[in-house]
């Protein structure tokens, strides 16, 4: 039984750092278009002076990210020091081939200084997660894990769906639970379905909403161990969303659009929601699935529905900061919500196969 425990936290370790170099990949070469060879030599960045091209946000930024990349591959391997020395190595082929790359992009700067900061932060990641404080906090985290979440292995991709998710909440100029932003700026003209158009916008508005909500709650209450557990992490995802909202909102937009993630349609969408929610948690687990996967199908219904297009110009208008790394991070953020509810029916459907595949297996 203990090495199955180490094996999964293993493949937990695995995903948070596959998460995490997509997101350095993507952070780093989007939007993936102007692609060019300068004629400058390849490895010339290597030997810039330093400091070069030192901007105290981007050297956060390179600090910060590179920190859980470390620390998620130091836990990879039960060998504390080959896991660090791992670490590192790996963190430093994926800074180096970050920066090689960059240089064929002219909106970007190949930078050593980057390389170091990156190194900087691998470096601590991978020392906490090797040190024996951080490793008996990891383990009363997986303890947590085992005691309020089913044991299947499938679990372990949808805990790490949960938290991609509350990552996709960080843009504030997308409505809590919302699978649709309204354009600012002058009116779209659209061709309604229905006479009233406005109540078109707001059935297909506020329905995203609900069936964001439905789904997302009901895929948690779908992997918990216990129905006891319900309430409890219900009430825990809807505090921790909001507070999101609240602290990206106050922390990147403009006072006057303080409250642009949250709206009367939103409000309806979340009202029948959270009742749809409380009646199917009545019910057993499969049957949550089941909805849960529906729901996840119905807000892709709702984003095709929906006839206004997002300006990513305008949108930006509503923010505070003007640092190129705030439209990257929109478009990361658009990105996973965009991969996330496909992922999310991939693991659904993995955990309603598996009594279809034991019952294949028994003997008759």
């Amino acid at each position: 039984m203990h090495d199955v425990a180490n094996a999964q936290r293993s493949h937990v370790a695995q995903y948070t750092a596959l998460i995490t170099f997509v997101v350095i990949v993507f952070s780093s070469f989007y939007p993936f278009t102007g692609w060019a060879y300068s004629g400058r030599p390849l490895l010339e960045f290597l030997g810039y002076p330093l400091p070069y091209y030192f901007r105290l946000f981007d050297n956060a930024v390179n600090f910060l990210v590179y920190l859980p990349l470390g620390f998620a591959l130091a836990l990879s391997s039960r060998s504390r020091i080959l896991s660090w020395l791992l670490a590192l190595a790996l963190s430093l082929l994926v800074s180096f081939s970050v920066e090689f790359g960059q240089q064929f992009l002219p909106m970007r700067v190949s930078s050593n200084l980057d390389m170091l900061y990156n190194m900087a932060g691998a470096f601590v990641g991978a020392t906490l997660a090797v040190s024996p404080l951080f490793r008996r906090l990891w383990h009363r985290v997986w303890l947590k894990r085992q005691r309020y979440f089913r044991h299947e292995n499938v679990t372990d991709y949808a805990v790490v769906l949960i938290v991609v998710w509350f990552v996709t909440q960080l843009d504030p100029s997308v409505p809590l639970f919302g699978v649709v932003v309204r354009p600012i700026g002058l009116p779209q003209p659209f061709v309604s379905p229905m006479e009233n158009p406005m109540l078109f916008l707001l059935l297909v508005e506020a329905g995203g909403v609900m069936l964001n909500l439905v789904a997302f709650l009901l895929f948690i209450t779908t992997f918990l161990a216990a129905r006891r557990y319900v309430a409890r992490a219900i009430t825990l995802a809807l505090v921790l969303a909001w507070f999101l909202k609240v602290l990206a909102a106050g922390t990147l937009l403009k006072p006057m659009a303080f409250f642009e993630w949250i709206n009367q349609y939103v409000m309806t969408g979340l009202s029948a929601g959270f009742l749809l929610v409380w009646l199917v948690t009545r019910f057993g687990q499969r049957v949550q699935a089941v909805v849960a996967l529906l729901a996840l199908l119905g807000t892709q219904v709702m984003v095709f529905l929906w006839p206004l297009a997002r300006s990513d110009a305008d949108m930006l208008s509503l923010f505070r900061w003007h640092y190129g790394h705030l439209a990257n991070m929109n478009a990361l953020i658009a990105f996973l919500a965009q991969l996330w509810p496909y992922a999310a029916c991939l693991v659904l459907l993995g955990l309603l196969w598996q009594p279809v595949c034991r019952e294949k297996l028994e003997p008759q």
